[in-house]
């Protein structure tokens, strides 16, 4: 006697729908994940001491105080300033060096390490020599930013140059092209994405940097209100700047990545992660 064929279930297609939908609304998905998350912290940290842990509702209600007495867009304005400055002048410098290093095998091989060893450098630990050289306000805290971030948009820039294939080059000097002009229309097309890489570990670096410098100098910005908050024991507002450096550095990777898919829209199309 034969045995009856084993039939499965019907697929009514729910899962490949719901993965179609956050495909095409991504902002959905984390949306969703942050709402997941606040949830499970309001849960878990209602029941905790106050001094010690807090919860978003609690955290809410110190963001409306800061708010409403202007304190946290004073310290916001603050922290802008030397971030903006070190790390404009991380990226005025940086770009161009990678350039440099990955176009001349001279420059390469005698400055090329510098740079190395200078990501590799723990720079936290020279701040109290910054500061007896800067002093405690704006350009101790502009060359912290710009020492923090240089490194990686070096680096970044210097390693998408060397990617550029050998061919494309010689295709250029095959045409009589003048070296700015193969590093204009080949070189930095090609090395664009590991460019923009570069920018975009500099910026999460660049506001690390900033928030060090502000509590170490402890005199304003976004991390003096943090220490401030600390030494108060006040959990729930030394949260807000916090959440605030956090936003930052997203807002800075999201434009990032918008300039990148502006002047580089072939990049996505044509690599792994283009889903």
């Amino acid at each position: 006697m034969s045995e009856a064929p084993m039939t499965r279930p019907p697929n009514d297609g729910r899962p490949a729908a719901i993965a179609a939908f956050f495909r095409k609304h991504p902002g959905a998905l984390a949306i969703l994940s942050f709402v997941l998350l606040m949830t499970i912290w309001e849960l878990a940290g209602r029941g905790g001491n106050p001094l010690l842990t807090s919860h978003p509702s609690a955290v809410f209600d110190a963001l409306v105080v800061q708010l409403s007495s202007g304190i946290l867009a004073r310290s916001f304005v603050q922290s802008l300033q030397p971030l903006l400055i070190g790390y404009g002048l991380a990226v005025l410098f940086g770009i161009p060096i990678g350039l440099l290093l990955g176009r001349s095998w001279l420059a390469e091989k005698s400055l090329g390490f510098y740079f190395v060893g200078l990501d590799a450098t723990p720079l936290v630990a020279f701040l109290p020599v910054f500061i007896l050289w800067f002093g405690l306000h704006l350009m101790v805290k502009v060359v912290i930013v710009f020492l923090f971030s240089i490194t990686p948009i070096v680096i970044n820039t210097w390693i998408g140059v060397k990617g550029v294939p050998n061919t494309l080059v010689e295709v250029g000097k095959s045409f009589v092209g003048s070296e700015a002009f193969i590093t204009r229309k080949i070189v930095l097309p090609y090395a664009l994405p590991s460019i923009v890489a570069g920018l975009r570990l500099g910026i999460g670096r660049a506001i690390i940097a900033m928030a060090v410098a502000e509590l170490f100098t402890a005199l304003s910005g976004l991390g003096g209100l943090l220490l401030k908050r600390s030494e108060d024991y006040d959990t729930a507002g030394m949260f807000v700047p916090a959440f605030v450096f956090m936003a930052m550095g997203i807002v800075a990777n999201y434009f990032l990545v918008a300039i990148e898919r502006r002047i580089a829209p072939w990049h996505k199309a044509t690599t792994a992660g283009n889903e």
